[in-house]
């Protein structure tokens, strides 16, 4: 006989297929129940995740409280977890509620909620063996219920054994009304250092972080147990990334399925001891794989997503875990969807490290220009039959970004005694010229007006804004002036000091009004402020000190230069002077030998940097040869030294 197929299909009919009198057809059924209790029991073999199962159980009850007590009762170790939860299912007596928790194993009322239910419930548990985990835990597993108007009664499981007991609960908890208890008794030694106060809220807070982040609950574990020191009441938090947040990716969408949320962070340095590692993967807020490395299953166990620089997390419900250890991902069709969508982004995540790697490297040329500039300070001074680089007042063009406050000339001077005079404004419309010699943010000495002049109203210092050189000095000046802008005749007491690690000041003995400022040893950057009192009035002013390195000189013409970066792949050339201006190859081979490495990239430039010096001073083109050679040799053996091949014993480590 045919089977009919619907009209307009255009499909031949199949024949229907005909069962043999030898076949049998039937449901699968295990030989021995409790056999497959045990081993599903033994599925779970990590103590910590099974106290995240009861801890989860209390969370899907909608616990606002919760606590893990860690206590020994009458000299057995015991393990409890109270909770002022919903109970165990409410609409059921006590009794009944309990018995079919021992009955039903293997099968949960939560399994009938669709994912997206899940998630709004902030649900995970879906199997009903999470309660068969306590065999890692302990010996006895004690389930205590109460809810308002009803006895209470406990549930007793024993470990390895298929008998169960449900009998009235006598006493009372500390919760009246509606609670939920369940006690853990006879703990395995060898779980023990493992449920301490500190390790257990550790690692609740990282397996629930998300659920903990949704839910309004109060999780804390009590230890009981512990002795000297150690922490006794521990609040689980949970554990805040680092890094900046990537806040164009938060959630992709999923054809046919829950959409992933992401929450992921870029650091652009290593992580650190307690720092989360690794972005890690979770299902409705609870921890299924620690990082991607274990997806590999799904074929997700690869670059950017086991990238270092990474953490956070991704969070995806329809995920299929294993029912016993809750760890590791079904790859179904499920896995497959959230496989193709995070593909859908790698490119994106690629390219928001590529980025980080950019701006890294251009952070430590910056670095490295100003420590350059640091190593030959005053060079030019304690060798002056040196003839250092052109310096110019425009940037070199290079591939990568410069310090934009580098660049200073060596052959700059400090900030001496002798002038006060900064840059000279343009005078201001209807005031005279400044005449030669004066300085013009103070008044001439001989003011033109009849009248004498008013009392104090303000001060102005100069130079408004210092900057010095380390370990180099200024003399600062400031003026008391009346509301016209003139000098106060009356007697005037000053009140100088100094804010910030600049130096210190020393007053001029013979000029009250007058300070020189001795500059730090060290860049650093503060005020100078100073208070004046004249007839019963007050005023003051402040200056920002900036001390640096080096101050570019304005008549300076040579100095120690920034660095133009060129990338030449191919050319046998490290350094070079092009139109005056000095150059380097980042494509040579001995600077991607150390581009990574700080120490000896500082060292390669410098030697660089020497090698140009000595060619600009001896004007001989017969060096340039034997001094290449000189830096070959010298970076050869930067590299073996700094890796320890060929180092003696009791050698430094570093160059």
């Amino acid at each position: 006989m045919l089977e009919s197929e619907p009209e307009g299909t255009g499909r031949r009919p199949r024949p229907r297929r005909r069962s043999s009198p030898e076949e049998l057809r039937g449901r699968l059924r295990p030989h021995d129940p409790f056999e497959l209790i045990r081993w599903l029991a033994l599925s779970q073999p990590d103590p910590r995740k099974a106290l995240a199962e009861l801890v989860q159980n209390s969370l899907d009850a909608g616990a606002g409280k919760v606590r893990v007590i860690r206590v020994r009762e009458k000299g057995v170790p015991c393990l409890r977890i109270l909770d002022d939860g919903a109970g165990v299912i409410p609409e059921m007596a006590r009794r009944d509620a309990l018995h079919f928790i021992a009955t039903h194993i293997g099968h949960s009322r939560k399994r009938s909620l669709s994912p997206q239910q899940r998630l709004e419930l902030l649900t995970q548990g879906q199997y009903g063996i999470g309660l068969l985990g306590f065999w890692s835990l302990g010996e006895t597993l004690e389930i205590r219920s109460s809810l308002p108007g009803q006895k209470p009664f406990r549930l007793v499981l024993h470990r390895d054994r298929p008998d169960f007991r449900i009998e009235p609960l006598r006493g009372r908890l500390p919760l009246d009304g509606r609670w939920t208890e369940v006690v853990v008794t006879g703990v395995h030694r060898e779980a023990m250092p493992a449920l301490g106060g500190r390790r257990a809220a550790d690692f609740l807070a990282s397996e629930l972080r998300g659920q903990l982040l949704m839910r309004e609950v109060d999780l804390l574990v009590e230890d009981r147990m512990s002795r000297g020191r150690s922490q006794k009441i521990v609040p689980v938090r949970p554990p805040r990334f680092l890094g900046e947040r990537i806040e164009a990716l938060s959630e992709i969408a999923v054809p046919e399925h829950a959409p992933i949320r992401l929450e992921i962070y870029l650091s652009a340095g290593s992580p650190g001891e307690h720092e989360p590692r690794g972005i890690a993967v979770y299902s409705s807020g609870t921890l299924v794989a620690e990082s991607f490395h274990e997806l590999a299953s799904l074929g997700l166990d690869r670059p950017p997503w086991t990238d270092a620089r990474l953490s956070g997390l991704v969070d995806y419900p329809d995920f299929h875990v294993a029912p016993g250890s809750r760890r590791g991902v079904v790859p179904d069709e499920a896995a497959g969807a959230f496989a193709r969508a995070i593909d859908s982004i790698e490119t994106v995540i690629a390219g928001i490290i590529a980025a980080l790697e950019k701006r890294k490297s251009e952070e430590l040329d910056r670095t490295l220009v100003r420590d350059l500039q640091r190593a030959f300070r005053d060079f030019y001074r304690q060798r002056p039959r040196y003839s250092m680089l052109p310096v110019s007042s425009a940037r070199p063009h290079s591939d990568q970004t410069g310090d934009k406050s580098a660049g200073a000339g060596a052959g700059s001077r400090s900030g001496s005694d002798e002038g006060l005079a900064e840059e000279l404004p343009p005078a201001e419309a209807g005031q005279p010229a400044v005449a030669s010699g004066e300085d013009p943010d103070f008044p001439p000495s001989v003011a033109p007006d009849l009248l004498p002049a008013g009392p104090l109203a303000c001060l102005r210092i100069s130079p408004s804004a210092i900057r010095v050189e380390c370990r180099g000095s200024r003399a600062v000046r400031v003026a008391a002036l009346d509301a016209s802008g003139r000098p106060v005749e009356a007697p005037v007491l000053y009140s100088w000091s100094v804010e910030g690690q600049v130096g210190s000041i020393e007053p001029d003995p013979a000029r009250r009004d007058r300070v020189v400022l001795r500059a730090s040893e060290v860049p650093g950057e503060g005020l100078l402020r100073v208070t004046a009192r004249s007839e019963e009035r007050d005023a003051s002013i402040e200056a920002p000190v900036q001390i640096l390195d080096e101050i570019a000189s304005r008549t300076a013409e040579e100095g120690i230069p920034e660095p133009g970066l060129v990338h030449e792949p191919g050319a046998a050339w490290r350094s070079r002077m092009v139109e005056s201006r000095w150059q380097v190859n980042t494509a040579h081979r001995d600077y991607r030998a150390i581009a990574d490495r700080p120490a000896l990239k500082l060292r390669y430039l410098a030697t660089l940097f020497a090698k140009e010096v000595v060619l600009r001073s001896s004007q001989d083109p017969r060096l340039e040869r034997p001094l290449e050679q000189l830096v070959e040799v010298a970076a050869y053996a930067d590299r073996n030294l700094s890796t320890g091949r060929g180092r003696a014993k009791g050698s430094p480590a570093d160059i």
